[in-house]
């Protein structure tokens, strides 16, 4: 006989689009990326893993609670490891790809160490495919609006513990007040729930589940690629960052680096708000290598499928009239 998960009849649910698939279909399904970090910690067990110091505290606290050694490496002007980075049998090597913008760094790394000790942090690059090495991880929540969701591609056994449904409803204000009210309404409350990410591992929440099931996934990249070449027309001439541009597909953000001081404030306070890469990571970096210039210097622009030109130009229109007030907006 038949059997449903929900009873049938009854009052409605918050009404979503018909049920798709995931975009990844076959990975371990965690509640965020540090959680999915730490499963894959305690599964491999590894002697020490090298870590790039441009990365943020939260990746770094499954390998302080496991008390696995970190070994720290700088990045290059191309954003690969350095020279100094070879791991022993037992290590490990964390490589995040930044900003979705790394595609060919990825394939150079894959090609430079032993893939069974690599490990691709793909929480910046959702629609970078996983890597043929010993892990890749994603975190769901930077682009998307779901209240948590980390996944984990390995062919280690990792355990997936289960997870109290009602957490995810408590990370779930700030989604709702935004769509109820603006941006500034839900921001403790996204604080708040931010709060709640530990690195214990737990299972990503069935509202996530159901919630990126119904996500358009092609159109989500058609329109971060969209924006993206917007605003890299626009403002690619102001831009100091490296990246290769050209091949953008899905990106994270648009990437840019400027020194003018004062712009991010400028931003804010036109309501265009922008996160920043890692402040934690500043007493790691070296002051003059390139992970201390994106610190004090890069601005993630939003890019991503809630806007279309129509935004790309009010960012366009604030920026380059912040950087060239002479020419009037």
């Amino acid at each position: 006989m038949t059997k449903f998960s929900d009873a049938i009849g009854g009052y409605f649910p918050l009404e979503l689009p018909c049920l798709q698939g995931h975009f990844y279909p076959n990975l371990a399904l965690f509640s965020s990326a540090r959680g999915a970090f730490y499963a894959l910690l305690m599964s491999g067990k590894p002697d020490a893993v090298w870590v790039p110091r441009y990365i943020c505290d939260a990746m770094l606290s499954p390998l302080e609670t496991l008390q696995i050694p970190v070994k720290y490496y700088s990045l290059d002007s191309q954003l690969m490891p350095g020279s100094e980075v070879v791991p022993a049998q037992n290590e490990w090597v964390l490589w995040v790809n930044y900003f979705g913008l790394c595609e060919v760094q990825r394939q150079k790394l894959l090609a430079r160490f032993n893939p069974r000790q690599l490990i691709l942090d793909h929480s910046q690059a959702f629609y970078s495919p996983p890597g043929d090495c010993l892990a890749t991880l994603y975190s769901a929540r930077k682009f998307f609006g779901v209240p948590d969701g980390g996944l984990l591609a390995t062919s280690l056994p990792v355990d997936v513990p289960q997870t109290d449904p009602l957490v995810s409803l408590n990370r779930s204000a700030h989604l709702l007040r935004r769509l109820a009210e603006n941006a500034e309404s839900g921001f403790a409350a996204y604080q708040q729930a931010e709060e709640t990410f530990t690195e214990t591992p737990s299972a990503m929440s069935q509202l996530t589940e159901t919630l990126l099931k119904t996500i358009d996934y092609q159109q989500c990249k058609v329109a971060r690629n969209e924006n993206f070449r917007f605003l890299h027309q626009h403002l690619g001439r102001f831009n100091e960052a490296a990246f290769d541009n050209a091949a953008a597909d899905g990106a994270l953000c648009y990437p840019f680096l400027n020194r003018t001081s004062g712009l991010r404030q400028f931003l804010n306070n036109e309501r265009i708000y922008t996160p920043a890469y890692w402040h934690d990571a500043a007493g790691r970096v070296m002051p003059s290598g390139i992970e201390s210039n994106f610190i004090n210097h890069l601005i993630p622009l939003p890019v991503d499928q809630r806007y279309g030109i129509a935004e790309m130009e009010f960012i366009v229109e604030k920026v380059a009239y912040f950087l060239n007030p002479s020419a009037g907006v």
